[in-house]
């Protein structure tokens, strides 16, 4: 079978299900594992490099009234890889190409080309979803061994969580300027984490909100991890963010509590890390209860 992804997550998954080799092209975000940074790219963002979160917010802002899509699919491209399979979302138009972008570009193609669409909002579903792409390649078998081992390490993250009655409040914003509570399954994980977000719902998409509300909600955890956003950038962001005398109002700041986490690695892919997200999460939350996560670059500490 030949699979062109254009989704991170479920690139990551068809790497753990060993398919690896029967990928034959990935979106401009595939960057894990790295050996899909060397597949041939299919998409391209439009958005120009960089701009401060506020200035991606008006480009996206004025592109989606334009009804003007965020990204370039190379349509040559596709043509040239005869894929069988390709798989995509419908579910947030700013992540990836759109479904509808992707049905259109197939029937261009001489060939017979299968659309699998992931387009979960909570943890249950991405696990329903990892068992469809087993389907949808014929490792059924593999698809549900992998739901299952992602279901069992978060329920062992719970039960550590039950030697205390701790629950710290959490904000955890996805996007600074405006800012953006956490949405989709991130509450789930913050919870399971040991935690209570504070602003975000689980199986709600992410939306703004006001300072006023951070500030009245004054948590004891504060977690900045923008989409699409390293560390590094969410570190030179913050050195020119116009709001930092708010910042440093909140008790999570105060008490060195405030923390930058690769949203783009472990929080915004529906996929296999979502486990390492939740590790991370409980070693912030509950540093007694678990081991810090040892992996380069996923979260520090900031003080500002």
């Amino acid at each position: 079978m030949r699979i062109v992804s254009l989704i991170p997550g479920a690139t990551e998954a068809l790497c753990r299900l060993g398919l690896l080799d029967q990928i034959v092209g990935v979106s401009h975000e595939c960057d894990y594992p790295s050996e899909v940074q060397a597949l041939p790219r299919v998409t391209r963002s439009k958005i120009p490099e960089n701009l401060s979160s506020e200035q991606i917010n008006d480009f996206v802002s004025l592109q989606t009234a334009a009804e003007t899509s965020l990204y370039d699919l190379d349509q040559e491209r596709i043509d040239l890889l005869k894929p069988d399979l390709m798989v995509t979302q419908d579910l947030c138009g700013v992540c990836v190409v759109s479904e509808t972008a992707i049905r259109k570009a197939t029937e261009m193609t001489e060939q017979t080309v299968s659309i699998l669409s992931l387009n979960a909002t909570c943890l249950g579903q991405i696990f329903d979803d990892i068992e469809r792409l087993g389907t949808a390649t014929q490792m059924e078998a593999e698809a549900k061994q992998l739901s299952d081992e992602m279901h069992g390490e978060l329920e062992q993250i719970r039960i550590s969580n039950r030697q205390t009655t701790h629950r710290p409040s959490v904000v955890l914003l996805e996007w600074l300027d405006p800012l953006f509570c956490a949405g989709h399954w991130t509450p789930e994980l913050i919870e399971i984490s040991g935690g209570r977000e504070c602003i975000g719902r689980a199986n709600q998409k992410s939306t703004t909100f006001a300072w006023e509300r951070l500030l009245e909600v004054d948590p004891e955890v504060l977690i900045l991890a923008c989409c699409g956003f390293s560390i590094d950038r969410m570190k030179d962001e913050l050195q020119t963010f116009p709001q930092q005398e708010k910042l440093r109002r909140l008790r999570a700041v105060k008490t060195g509590n405030f923390h930058l986490m690769d949203g783009s690695a472990y929080l915004n892919r529906p996929g296999p890390r979502l486990v390492e997200a939740a590790q991370i999460l409980a070693s912030l939350l509950h540093p007694g209860l678990h081991p810090p996560v040892l992996k380069p670059h996923s979260t520090i500490r900031l003080q500002l």
